[in-house]
């Protein structure tokens, strides 16, 4: 494989093939290959792909998220039968120690063979496979390095675990009333799933009732777990559903029996397994913790059908939120893949799946993300669901009443304009598709191509169960607890009680000037204490990285009795502005006392001047730059954010030159590709006039050897004028034959013109993906508050 095309956003899926499953007639015979080469972007108009087992479709799925991870675009995949996970299987140095684990005992029994044995087979035969596609070691090796792999396991601990209730949680940002409806009746529906309530959005009062109690709730900022789900059940918030009153809606006896479905689902033993292990959030699923894309293979193949659906609508669910968070692009921002979709997007059901895969196919293509389905029975799905899907690629089918259910799918999808071409030519040509054979329909491209899908970087060992799993997953004895760390630079609250050590009494008398307010929390419980408090409004702006950003910092420092200097590196931020400090104790309480100094108006106000040179000397925005893409952090996004922020950018950027670059390109190649054709036309016509001179002075010398042997009549005038005309044939052939070895020139110089364009166009397209993102390429920027930009707003004694 040419090393400069995997930086120019495409996939390279396989090689072009005829109808007789050859080479493709266009460069069979020339040094070119066929690669088909596939651009990223046409998958944000989504991807179906057909075919009956053994067709080659699940390698082929596997394939393309392989090159996704190599552009480092991120992946989740739905893995409904456990064959997305041999995307872990990939071993850059191709030895046969790597292949041994994974070779089955019974596989090696049945072909006659020792287990290490049948892995040094295995490993030769995925090196050859590799190099005859024209792939190298690297190319694994860079797929590693761009993407964490990763396979999760919900319900389960064999692999990464997955608090898949967490998807239940209120939305981290804002939604409107539509996208807060459509989360709610999401949630409700994964709920019932899980509790194998069969329930139609429209017309279930189960899910009328749960949807709007999530909704209820999370207006109000609250989050409603199962536990709280149950007592909200029994008693719930509100008194008319729609504008009947609940009671006769949905009456207690049959609440109740719904709260005790819900609560046997609380109560079961492997409840704990669904509360456990990372949250379900699509942004820690598509980006590592560093920013760093990854694949997330979310394997559910041991779960119970409930469990499968519960799942898979909560994971739907929390992409729709992400989806909705996302800024708009052209270019191929993540994928989803779902390895079998088979009763998940059905053509006349409704299970709770439906819904938010129906709103992903509608609405994900204007925020970069491309939705990937299979599956082999082309009936079980939806197709008007499917009317958006710009890329099929259509294998070997069962039977033809499969293959006419798919056309008849195809046309009813597209209103008969998907299949662009003849009816009955897509029919055979899916009647001679070998294995591994696709025929690829892009609306994006003129026509249908026919191709074979290239060879799997990662090992295809097929299904993994469980025990497979957790080999591949590292040590799960993390808990989840590491995430609650406390914040970097964070002290622990000092007790209300004890904090001082100091004895209580009545409240100190300090001057009227000194203010002396008291904190939110102020005598809820124990002795008052005193801190020294200071809020400050910080402005920052810079007009080179367009940054104008106002900060508030509000900080206390506590009083001991015994201080003497106050020192502010000592600091505890805290969120409470002036606004909202309490200009009376909300209860009596004992009082700590105060050192002196704090009492003196002079001391005080150095304090509050000490106050602002600590800002100035202290406070920074922090900040990252990329030089290469001209971009700067915005105030408050962590490095992660701003890398996949970069990585964004950096796609669109790279996919806008290409598209320049190509068309400025295009021109010249064609160009130059019609001068070769003209130079070519023009060697086949003087050879042409060639051959026909050489014939014609043949006969000529022919004619007057013969009259000079047979002596005819007109004696030697006539064999001398015909061996002047025969001589002058000779001349002229010598003459075209010049002229053939002229135009054999012009063509080799027209031919080498065009490869050395060829040359430096593939060198102008390589070079527009050169800019890289990684932690390493940012600079670290402290920006200082603007000149005079730095306003006190009250330094006090405070009481907490």
């Amino acid at each position: 494989m040419q090393t400069e095309l995997e930086k120019l956003g495409i996939f390279y899926l396989g090689r072009v093939v005829d109808a007789s499953g050859s080479a493709s007639p266009e460069t069979a015979g020339t040094d070119v290959p066929p690669y088909l080469l596939y651009d990223s972007r046409d998958l944000t108009t989504h991807g179906v792909i057909v075919g009956m087992t053994g067709s080659g479709k699940t390698g082929l799925g596997l394939a393309i998220l392989e090159e996704a991870a190599i552009d480092g675009i991120p992946v989740i995949a739905i893995d409904p039968k456990g064959d997305a996970g041999n995307l872990l299987l990939s071993f850059p140095n191709l030895e046969p120690a790597d292949f041994e684990p994974w070779i089955s005992p019974d596989a090696a029994r049945t072909a006659g063979k020792p287990v290490a044995e049948m892995a040094a087979a295995e490993a030769k035969k995925w090196r050859e496979g590799l190099a005859a596609w024209d792939q190298s070691p690297e190319r694994i090796r860079r797929m590693r390095d761009t993407a964490e792999f990763a396979i999760y396991t919900p319900g389960s601990s064999a692999g990464r675990q997955l608090s898949v209730l967490d998807a239940l949680s209120a939305p981290a940002q804002a939604l409107d009333a539509e996208a807060l409806t459509e989360r709610a009746s999401g949630a409700a529906s994964a709920v019932l799933a899980l509790a194998g309530v069969d329930a139609d959005p429209l017309t279930s009062r189960e899910h009328i009732l749960l949807a709007t109690l999530f909704q209820h709730a999370w207006k109000e900022g609250r989050a409603l777990d199962l536990a709280a789900l149950v007592g909200a059940v029994q008693a719930p918030p509100l008194e008319r559903v729609g504008v009947m009153d609940l009671e006769t809606f949905f009456p207690a006896k049959d609440r109740t029996a719904l709260s005790m479905r819900l609560n046997n689902l609380i109560a079961s033993p492997s409840f704990a397994a669904w509360t456990t292990g990372e949250p379900m959030s699509a942004d820690a699923l598509f980006y590592n913790a560093a920013g760093k894309p990854k694949v997330s293979v979310i394997s559910i193949a041991h779960l119970s059908e409930a469990e499968r659906m519960f799942t898979v609508t909560a994971l739907l669910s929390e992409i729709v939120s992400w989806v909705r968070a996302q800024p708009g692009t052209s270019s191929l921002r993540a994928v989803l893949y779902f390895d079998e979709v088979f009763g998940y997007l059905p053509p006349v059901a409704n299970p709770s799946s439906k819904q938010p895969m129906l709103t992903l196919l509608k609405q994900a293509r204007a925020s970069g993300l491309g939705v990937i389905l299979s599956t082999q029975n082309p009936v079980d799905l939806d197709y008007k669901a499917l009317s958006n899907a710009g890329t099929w690629f259509l294998g070997r089918l069962q039977t033809e009443r499969d293959k006419a259910r798919l056309l008849d799918g195809l046309d009813a999808a597209g209103g008969g304009a998907a299949l662009q071409g003849p009816r009955t030519s897509l029919d055979q040509a899916i009647s001679g598709l070998a294995k591994r054979q696709f025929i690829l329909h892009n609306v994006h491209a003129k026509q249908p191509v026919q191709f074979e899908s290239r060879w799997a970087l990662s090992y295809l060992r097929g299904p993994l169960t469980k025990e497979d799993i957790r080999r591949l997953t590292p040590d799960q004895a993390a808990t989840t607890e590491g995430s609650r760390l406390q914040a970097p630079g964070s002290r622990p609250e000092p007790s209300r009680t004890t904090a001082l050590g100091l004895s209580s009494g009545s409240k100190p008398v300090i001057a009227a000037e000194i203010p002396q307010l008291y904190m939110p929390d102020a005598g809820k419980s124990g002795t008052l204490q005193p801190f020294l408090y200071g809020s400050a409004q910080l402005f920052f702006g810079d007009s080179k990285t367009a940054v104008d950003e106002a900060r508030r910092v509000s900080v206390i420092v506590p009083l001991d009795a015994g201080t003497r200097v106050i020192d502010w590196d000592r600091a505890e931020a805290v969120d409470v502005a002036p606004q909202a400090l309490l200009a009376r104790a909300p209860v009596d309480a004992p009082y700590a006392p105060l050192p002196s100094f704090a009492t003196s108006v002079e001391k005080f106000a150095k304090l509050a001047r000490d106050f602002d040179r600590w800002l100035g000397r202290t406070q920074r925005l922090d900040l990252f730059r990329h030089a290469g893409l001209k971009m700067t952090s915005r105030p408050g996004e962590s490095e992660r954010d701003f890398l996949i922020r970069l990585r964004d950018a950096l796609h669109e950027k790279r996919d806008a030159g290409l598209d320049k670059l190509r068309r400025k390109w295009d021109t010249k190649l064609n160009a130059a590709r019609e001068r070769v054709r003209r130079a070519e036309t023009r060697v086949a016509s003087e050879k042409q006039d060639v051959q026909q001179s050489t014939v014609q002075t043949t006969v000529s010398f022919g004619a007057t050897i013969l009259g000079a042997v047979l002596g005819r009549r007109g004696g030697g005038l006539g064999t001398i004028g015909r061996a002047t005309t025969a001589a002058r044939g000779v001349g002229r052939a010598m003459k075209e034959r010049q002229q053939v070895e002229h135009a054999e020139a012009t063509l080799t110089a027209e031919r080498d013109a065009l490869a050395a364009l060829e040359t430096q166009a593939q060198a102008d397209l390589a070079a527009v993906s050169a800019a890289a993102v990684t932690p390493e390429t940012l600079e670290k920027m402290a920006m200082r508050p603007r000149r005079g930009g730095t306003t006190v707003d009250l330094v006090a004694v405070v009481w907490r």
